[in-house]
């Protein structure tokens, strides 16, 4: 009977420990950086490009599919009326996959020079919108 008192007092000695010490690796382990290393503090590249071949919505849903769907494009806007899109990427090395992408689906793309330009506005009129979700 004598041996119960002093593995009690094991027990509460061992409780007093290991619950602290469990409080604070939880504590520790939530430090650090609360950044996602897929989404980048830059400005957005903005392309736009001219696009030949647009006919109606339905072409302006695969573009806007296979550019929201290019791993590094944060935003596309296209617009059927003035045969164009703004094409938003985390950097300039995501371009060539988006354009050759887009010609792939049977249209003819320029890059128009003058757009091409960090930080540009993606607002315009009349046009099919989509931003990219995070993969």
């Amino acid at each position: 009977m004598n041996h119960i008192p002093k593995f009690r007092h094991l027990a509460i000695a061992m409780k007093s420990i290991c619950v602290p010490a469990f409080v604070a690796i939880l504590t520790l382990s939530s430090c650090g950086p609360d950044t996602d290393p897929r989404v980048s503090n830059t400005a957005p590249v903005v392309y736009q490009y001219a696009i030949k071949g647009m006919h109606c919505q339905d072409c302006v849903n695969a573009i806007t599919d296979k550019a929201v769907h290019t791993d590094g494009v944060v935003d596309c806007r296209v617009n059927l009326k003035e045969n164009s899109a703004m094409i938003a990427m985390r950097d300039d090395a995501v371009e060539p996959q988006v354009k050759s992408g887009i010609e792939k689906l049977g249209f003819t793309v320029t890059i128009i020079p003058s757009a091409a330009a960090t930080g540009a506005s993606m607002s315009s009129p009349a046009t099919t919108s989509a931003t990219a979700q995070p993969k």
